[in-house]
């Protein structure tokens, strides 16, 4: 996948996180978009080789509450 391809579906994901985020856990845009930013769980998804950008958003938003809890574990693709 060419780099332009890759951000343009990366900020389509990243939008459908922060909605679930938000969802989840009773945040604010501001507050699900800032934390997940700062997330490993960010970090995986925008390098494309990790594959990690194959996960429904649902998943990425429970991978994200797991790490908060100290437990991340990411599953195969």
């Amino acid at each position: 996948m060419n780099e332009r391809s890759f951000e343009t579906l990366l900020y389509g994901i990243t939008a459908n996180v922060i909605a679930k985020i938000m969802e989840l856990n009773g945040w604010s845009e501001n507050q699900a978009m800032e934390r997940f930013l700062q997330s490993k769980v960010y970090a995986y998804l925008e390098r494309e080789e990790t594959k990690v950008w194959h996960y429904s958003a649902l998943m990425l938003a429970q991978l994200f509450n797991e790490e908060r809890a100290g437990h991340l574990l990411l599953p195969e693709v």
